[in-house]
């Protein structure tokens, strides 16, 4: 993926418009969203939550996986729920709710 130049937005911008691209279902659009949301906050746990989902969404289960332990690591609730509980993500939406 080549890098875009971040237009001025800034991490939770970056997010925003990659969640209305995921409910559009642009799911690899979001992707790149969402990376410029963690380019700027690598701590962006809800970032790591909603990519995650896309990826799930376009099959990338292993980059999903991936994703879905870092958001739980950083303190996502949801996706420390799918690491201790599931052994495919189970994803209902890109929200996720913190600690």
């Amino acid at each position: 993926m080549e890098k875009k130049q971040s237009s001025g937005f800034n991490d939770k911008e970056w997010y925003e418009k990659g969640r209305r691209l995921t409910r559009d279902g642009r799911h690899r659009e979001a992707i790149e969203a969402l990376n410029l949301a963690i380019d700027q906050n690598p701590r962006y746990s809800e970032a790591y939550f909603a990519r995650g989902a896309c990826h799930y969404a376009l099959g990338s289960y292993r980059q999903a996986s991936d994703d879905l332990e870092a958001a739980a690591i950083l303190g996502c609730r949801d996706a420390q729920f799918w690491s201790k509980h599931a052994t495919q993500p189970v994803i209902t939406g890109t929200d996720c709710q913190q600690e």
